[in-house]
């Protein structure tokens, strides 16, 4: 026995003499350098060598500045690799880049604004890289992830660009349902730039179009147009609205520019306007041109397979890293006491096992032990790819499936869950609503508590909106809060109003759903007839 801790003792050594070596040629004043570099003076320091910057990181790690800095030095050095056309190389930098801001969010004990800001401009340029695949899933998500951080940075300028990217995202891949929500949530932010404004407007009529809703984009158009001002957005908007009319020779030179000054998914989605109109002014050779540039640009798509099959391998890596520190944090928080408690019964049940039976015995129950926690290990992953699977299908539609079905889906989804539990045990009056401020939900919950509604109940919210006409996406956040049986307080609450505003909501959709029941009953009523 003596001998076996010697040789524990002398094997702890090597190790730490390993350690030690290989840190040594990590100087402090190296590092510290490290500190006073700033990347726009082009200084290579870093640049020639990454490897070593890291070792500092790591040696240096309560300094905890030297975390912040080297990720900023991946994000600098992915975005150089994605201007040079090198997606593989950039993305995995970004995630890189991603690692270490995330690892000085979580040790700091002050995150300023700034952090969360460039930690949401690593998520968006991740997003990009998806989109210009169009990899919705992956894409969609990180956009989510920018929007979560920009505002917790209080940078609305940034939150709302990046809810203009989400929505033209949907837009291009035909889910202009979705896109609007990204719009609408755009439009409600405060203190918009006139030319942003402008942006979401012209990207709102060109939806509510696509949506087969003419006499609200028209009333829209109506009522925001200015001519002034002929940007990208501008064309989009007005060559959709003469499409859509079917006056096909004033919404070329529209539709041209949009193809002309677009990026690829643009392009191609405006080729297929341009096609439909040139066979409609009896121009075949122009039409013939864009249905070729269709057929090369899916042939494109196809050889980027491997890109793509590759990116989306990243992400998956990447995301189910991410999210089982984010469990074990989670985990951790929530189940601190039992965790204690099991660690105990474990340090117990292994003194019994050291001090009861003997050494061949010893070594056969720590084997068992260790297949045990192996086989419960398996079991934990197992578990955690199912809630994984669950919760990302937040809009497919499972095949024949009934009402009972879709909506016990919907109460067990688990922005549901965290909804009614954020409410457990709760009374909220009127007078004192403001009181539970720190309820309010994120706009990333809104837009998941939208997405799994209408993944849910997709052709109930189609027939709300065609028979109920100035039925809003806006007002449909409203309604999935009802449909779950809250009252005005509660929804006033989990939206940020005050009760008077809520109130006046919910008789807005009273009035226009021509009602005086109980919403909530009213709609559980008529989704349930219209599914």
């Amino acid at each position: 026995m003596r001998s076996f801790y010697r040789n524990i003792i002398f094997l702890s050594l090597i190790i730490t003499a390993l350690n030690f070596i290989s840190c040594s040629d990590v100087s402090k004043s190296y590092c510290e350098e490290i500190l006073n570099v700033s990347y726009t003076e082009n200084d290579s320091l870093i640049e020639s060598n990454i490897e070593t910057a890291k070792k500092c990181a790591e040696k240096y790690h309560k300094r905890l500045e030297f975390l912040q800095k080297i990720s900023q030095f991946y994000y600098y050095d992915a975005i150089e690799d994605y201007s040079s056309n090198r997606p593989i190389l950039a993305t995995k930098k970004f995630y890189n880049s991603l690692d270490y801001i995330n690892r000085y969010i979580d040790k700091s004990d002050v995150v300023k604004p700034y952090d969360y800001q460039f930690r949401g401009e690593i998520y968006e340029r991740l997003g990009d890289i998806y989109k210009d695949i169009n990899s919705l899933k992956p894409a969609s998500a990180l956009y989510d992830k920018a929007l979560s951080d920009y505002e917790s940075s209080d940078n609305e300028e940034k939150a709302i660009n990046i809810l203009l990217k989400a929505g033209k995202l949907y837009q291009y891949n035909h889910m202009p349902n979705i896109a609007m929500i990204y719009f609408e949530m755009a439009e409600e932010k405060d203190n918009i730039p006139n030319n942003i404004y402008r942006k979401i407007i012209d990207n709102k009529i060109t939806t509510l179009y696509e949506l087969n809703d003419y006499n609200k984009a028209d009333s829209i158009f109506t009522n925001h147009f200015n001519i002034k001002i002929q940007d990208y957005d501008f064309h989009s908007a007005i060559g959709t609205k003469y499409f859509y009319e079917r006056n096909y020779v004033k919404a070329i030179p529209h539709l041209n520019y949009c193809f002309e000054n677009g990026n690829q998914q643009e392009k191609l989605a405006f080729s297929e306007k341009l096609a439909e109109s040139y066979f409609n002014t009896n121009n075949y050779e122009k039409e013939m041109f864009y249905i070729q540039y269709q057929a090369k640009s899916n042939s494109a798509e196809i050889r980027k397979t491997p890109l793509k099959l590759d990116l989306e391998k990243l992400y998956d890596i990447n995301n189910n890293i991410i999210n089982n520190k984010n469990n074990v944090a989670q985990n951790n928080d929530n189940n601190s006491v039992t965790i204690i408690i099991i660690v105990s019964l474990i340090i117990i049940s292994a003194i019994l096992v050291i001090f009861n039976i003997s050494k061949k015995k010893d070594r056969e129950k720590i084997r068992s032990a260790q297949k045990t926690i192996d086989g419960n290990k398996e079991i934990i992953e197992s578990k955690d790819k199912i809630i994984d699977n669950i919760s990302k299908k937040l809009i497919d539609l499972e095949p024949n499936e009934n009402f009972e079905e879709a909506y016990e889906r919907f109460c067990e989804s688990h922005i549901c869950k965290k909804v009614k539990s954020s409410l457990d045990g709760i009374t909220i009056l009127t007078k004192n609503v403001q009181d539970y401020s720190k309820l309010q939900l994120s706009n990333n919950d809104i837009i998941s508590l939208t997405k799994t509604f209408n993944g849910c109940f997709p052709k109930a919210i189609n027939a709300i909106k065609n028979d109920f006409e100035g039925i809003t996406n806006s007002d449909i956040k409203f309604i999935a809060l009802y449909f779950m049986n809250l009252n005005d307080t509660e929804i006033a609450v989990l939206l940020g109003l005050t009760y008077g505003a809520a109130n006046k909501r919910s008789n807005k959709i009273k009035n226009i759903l021509n009602t005086k029941e109980n919403l909530s009953q009213f709609l559980l009523t008529f989704i349930k007839l219209n599914f």
